[in-house]
């Protein structure tokens, strides 16, 4: 997949220098480049960056365009009435954001940039009177509706977790493929959220992440590199995303070869049946 962003500088009537890319940018960070075309290329949309920290859609704010993600990360939350922050979803290059204003009047979640990001400013009514011209962008649409229903049966799947560690490893591997799907490393992840991020992610602590995350790295799963997490053995790490009831066993390397040997609890092995006397 074509990653590299390729916008342009051009200036309006009045003097300013804005940033600029075509629909067939936009196609192709969206994984569907083979719709971008000589009608896609005339298109135009303004860019924008955001400060790490900043919001870019706040809860409340009237929905008037989506937003892709050029650069950077975003982390998506929604605010309860005392103030706490749960997190949603994190958005990466590709991402769509503000897909939870479609049919409704104003925004009901957040999103607040992890790092310095550039996004996309995509005008929904825009965009949905050049679709009836463009079918790509129609595409698009559909394309997005449908990732944000995948991205929710993940968040499912990683929610269906009895336990912190088997979480925490789904997440991760959860990053891995996204990041493999961009063309980067599914070993090295490249964590832009903080502990407490993750935390309200996964609806756990935060210090039950860094227990999780530490009790992952002395089984040799994971190797910890300050923020990034380093997945040193992914057959090990998928094994314990397996694991549907209480705690994962603890994961135990034979010898140099790096394979990992689950051993089954006691708790959980068969009790021999009593004989009659």
């Amino acid at each position: 997949m074509d990653c590299t962003a390729t916008p342009t500088c051009r200036t309006d009537s009045r003097g300013t220098a804005t940033t600029q890319c075509t629909a067939s940018d936009v196609l192709r960070w969206a994984a569907l480049p083979d719709l971008a075309d000589a009608a896609t290329d005339q298109i135009v949309f303004p860019m924008r960056r955001v400060a790490s920290g900043r919001a870019l859609i706040r809860e409340g704010q009237p929905f008037e365009r989506l937003h892709l993600v050029g650069s950077g990360s975003f982390k998506c939350i929604q605010t309860d009435a005392e103030g706490y922050e749960q997190g949603l979803a994190f958005a990466i290059h590709g991402d769509i954001l503000g897909l939870d204003g479609l049919g409704q009047p104003q925004h009901t979640t957040g999103a607040v940039a992890l790092e310095d990001s550039s996004v996309v400013a995509l005008p929904f009514q825009q965009l949905r009177t050049l679709s009836r011209t463009v079918p790509a962008l129609e595409a698009l649409l559909h394309h997005a509706a449908g990732a944000e229903v995948l991205s929710r049966g993940d968040t499912h799947y990683l929610m269906s977790a009895p336990g912190s560690e088997v979480r925490v490893a789904r997440f991760l591997l959860q990053l891995s493929r996204r990041q493999a799907a961009l063309g980067y490393s599914d070993r090295r992840l490249r964590m832009r959220m903080t502990r407490r991020d993750i935390a309200s992610y996964l609806g756990v602590a935060h210090e039950t992440v860094s227990r999780a995350l530490t009790a992952l790295a002395q089984d040799g799963c994971i190797q910890l590199s300050q923020r990034d997490v380093d997945l040193v053995d992914l057959g090990a790490l998928r094994e314990v995303q397996r694991v549907t009831r209480g705690r994962p066993p603890q994961h135990r390397r034979s010898g140099t070869t790096g394979q990992a040997s689950w051993s089954v609890p006691r708790t959980a092995q068969k009790a021999p049946r009593p004989t009659l006397q």
